[in-house]
């Protein structure tokens, strides 16, 4: 099989903290260079071994910002569907979630967890389910990042790729939303963002690129996604 041309690739791995399964396939394809960023939840789990080893790597450590605290404290999984439908349009459309200055105030408190945890500030700052993209919160990444001297953010133009094109639809038209702000606040990002998991053909995707560096958002504890990793990279 033949291995991609990663010049232009960037292949970010998300939520390290987030399980044992995680950690461990993260770290093993940090190990052996086949990713450039790793996305650290700064409340998750993991032991001060697995914090050493991963930046023994050196690869980019990025903060992975949560709104999960929120979610949980509305016990959503015992509503009905239509009603956690309503939820996640207030959390996300209107910013309902606690008030956006709360909103601000946990993630503040999460990029402090970060520094705390690594002796440094992120390389980067994204989020979990792409929390940040929402218009309503678009505003409070930037803020953050610029309070933190933190040079770069997830905000590469979204990349269809054959799956989860709802998904990946919604996130282009908030990417067309924000791009302004974005603009204005200096900061920088890659030209394009995907998903591996909207990923339909490798075989298509991987050797169709656009001109420009793309981020690829890995999730390693997953099996199938693993399994690409391995066969291309």
């Amino acid at each position: 099989m033949e291995k991609i041309n990663r010049k232009n690739l960037i292949i970010s791995a998300d939520d390290f903290g987030k399980s044992e399964p995680a950690n461990r396939n993260i770290l093993r394809l940090a190990e052996v260079g086949k990713l450039d960023r790793v996305s650290v939840m700064a409340g998750g789990n993991f032991s001060g071994e697995e914090l050493k080893n991963l930046l023994d790597t050196g690869v980019k450590l990025d903060v992975h910002l949560s709104l999960d605290n929120f979610l949980e404290n509305r016990n959503e999984a015992k509503e009905g569907f239509a009603k956690r439908v309503l939820v996640f349009l207030g959390n996300y459309l209107f910013g309902v979630l606690g008030g956006k200055k709360k909103v601000e105030q946990e993630w503040e408190s999460q990029i402090e967890g970060y520094i705390k945890l690594f002796g440094k500030k992120p390389d980067g700052l994204n989020s979990h389910r792409y929390d940040h993209f929402f218009p309503v919160y678009f505003p409070t990444a930037l803020k953050l990042a610029k309070r933190y001297n933190i040079e770069r953010i997830r905000f590469g133009k979204i990349l269809p790729a054959g799956k989860n094109g709802l998904t990946s639809g919604v996130l282009k038209y908030f990417w067309k939303r924000n791009r302004k702000k974005f603009a204005d606040s200096k900061l920088k990002a890659f030209d394009y963002c995907a998903n591996l998991d909207w990923v339909e053909n490798p075989e298509i995707f991987f050797w169709d690129f656009p001109e420009g560096e793309i981020e690829l958002v890995v999730h390693p504890e997953r099996r199938e996604e693993m399994e690409i990793i391995d066969k291309y990279f």
